[in-house]
């Protein structure tokens, strides 16, 4: 009598078994895959490439002298120029600590010289030193070590805050030099 019980224990099982092992399969089967859309925006661009999440690395002599992060790259095959979006710059020291960072809405790089200009609410922060430049633009040029601002700024280092309409300076800011001066408060 036992073995009776356990022959149809074992056939419920088997049944069981596979409506479940079925089930599971038409759920996975059932799951759409995630389909990316473009904004309308960016195909007025005409571009030949958008690329999302972009890592670009900017190298001298074999040595990483930055990485520039974006949301979206906008690209053309006749151009060097890159259109940014959500734009994240990290710029190296030798040792590969940091040495700036820079965010900003958008930018440009230029793949061939590696010159990036940012745009909108760009911030630029020296760790090192505690300084913090805002403007709504700012150039970098990695093989002249140059960064400058034809737009209003502030700039902030401890409690000292500058503010003009323009400016030129090397990263180490030894050679800082500011058009259309404003006040310097302490």
């Amino acid at each position: 009598m036992s073995h009776s019980i356990v022959s149809a224990s074992r056939n419920r099982r088997g049944p069981v078994f596979f409506l479940v092992l079925f089930l599971s399969l038409v759920a996975g089967c059932s799951s759409e895959d995630t389909v990316t859309t473009i904004p309308a925006d960016y195909l007025a661009f005409d571009a030949d490439g958008i690329v999302f999440g972009m890592v670009h690395r900017i190298t001298q002599d074999g040595r990483v002298q930055g990485l520039v992060h974006a949301d979206t790259a906008i690209q053309w095959q006749d151009s060097s120029a890159v259109h940014l979006r959500g734009v994240d710059l990290t710029v190296m020291e030798e040792d590969g600590s940091e040495r700036a960072h820079v965010t900003s809405r958008t930018g440009m790089l230029d793949t061939r010289t590696n010159r990036m200009t940012a745009y909108g609410d760009v911030v630029m922060i020296i760790p090192a030193s505690a300084r913090r430049i805002e403007s709504q633009e700012l150039h970098y040029d990695p093989q002249g070590d140059q960064i400058w601002s034809d737009s209003a700024f502030v700039f902030t280092e401890g409690s000292r805050v500058r503010r003009g309409q323009a400016f030129r300076s090397d990263l180490e800011f030894r050679n800082f030099q500011i058009v259309g001066r404003g006040a310097a408060r302490p």
